[in-house]
């Protein structure tokens, strides 16, 4: 909802980051956040907060380098605050000159290992002849917890997808910023509608009126209507003569496209209509939740848009003097 942008020498425009920004769909359930009443009371139960601070190095290898150093900062420093979590046993006889000579040597054996070619980095690209490219995906926002979040999501809130491509860096280019995030409505805005698409269709009906032997029905099943019709062998003394047939085992898989009328002999076996009252529904959804959960959700709430409208009914004729 909100982006809080501090530093952005990219090429790609502060609007546009932002508005890529709102429609990564973040892995969490909207039913454990609270809607925003005032813009003046964010607090931890209606927003999420994500950092993204990202720059470009002269090189792959360079920026492999910083972020190894970066990591091994934090390493030492949780281990002089005394962190609970931290594995007694990376320590090298709790020596801290004996483990920054360690994390040097694994560092040049990254490094030696990177000229190799024996390490791959997905967020880089070099090609010869033009400048090195870095690409920033979604994977690069990282939650900020707030208040008694750390306890309410003990393992994170991520992205549903972590190769999301948000932006690309030349060397010298940085971004940093602060994203906020709530929970809101499709009404509202599209980047709060948790379904990619939402459609029906009749369930068709498939029927044979004639049956369909050998080389027809091979192409009936493999080529007109692939998944509806299987092949079997025939057994029947009435069959004599052919070896194969056609018949209807999944009418769900029909897509109503009717390319067997191109064949005379396949026009006038097969039968294709659709069942009035046998209706199928399909929900994609982006990842945030299961198309069964936003089916119950929706129904939840169209049930209490219903409970609205005859109260208000109810309330009208009350007025009126019209409801005994």
């Amino acid at each position: 909802e909100k982006v809080y942008i501090f530093d952005n020498t990219s090429i790609i425009h502060d609007e546009v980051l932002a508005h890529r920004l709102g429609l990564v769909p973040i892995n969490i359930d909207p039913r454990l956040l609270i809607d925003v009443e005032d813009e003046d009371e964010l607090t931890d139960e209606n927003t999420l907060v994500f950092s993204l601070k990202v720059s470009c190095g002269r090189s792959r290898a360079h920026d492999e380098q910083k972020e190894r150093a970066r990591k091994a900062k934090e390493e030492r420093q949780s281990k002089r605050d005394g962190d609970a979590t931290a594995d007694p046993e990376d320590s090298i006889m709790g020596n801290d000159d004996l483990d920054k000579a360690a994390a040097q040597a694994a560092e040049a054996h990254h490094s030696a290992q990177h000229k190799a070619g024996r390490e791959t980095h997905a967020d880089a690209v070099e090609m010869p002849g033009r400048p090195y490219t870095k690409h920033v995906y979604s994977r690069s926002l990282k939650f900020v917890p707030q208040g008694a979040q750390e306890d309410q999501f003990p393992g994170g809130v991520h992205m549903v997808h972590d190769d999301i491509l948000l932006a690309k860096l030349r060397p010298g280019q940085s971004i940093e910023l602060e994203a906020h995030a709530r929970r809101g409505v499709g009404e509202d805005h599209a980047k709060y509608s948790p379904v990619a698409t939402a459609s029906y269709r009749l369930m068709p009906q498939v029927e044979l009126l004639n049956p369909v032997y050998d080389e027809l029905a091979d192409d009936l099943a493999d080529l007109y209507e692939p998944g509806v019709f299987e092949v079997v062998k025939c057994n029947s003394r009435d069959e004599a003569g052919h070896d194969r047939k056609a018949v209807v085992v999944n009418p769900y898989a029909c897509t109503m496209s009717r390319n067997f009328m191109r064949v005379p002999e396949l026009k006038e076996a097969v039968k294709i209509t659709r069942v009035p009252d046998h209706f199928i529904f399909s929900i994609e959804s982006v990842g945030a939740l299961k198309p069964g959960v936003i089916l119950a959700e929706a129904l939840r709430i169209l049930k209490m848009k219903c409970h609205n409208v005859i109260r208000m009914a109810d309330e009208s004729l009350e007025v009126e003097g019209l409801n005994e």
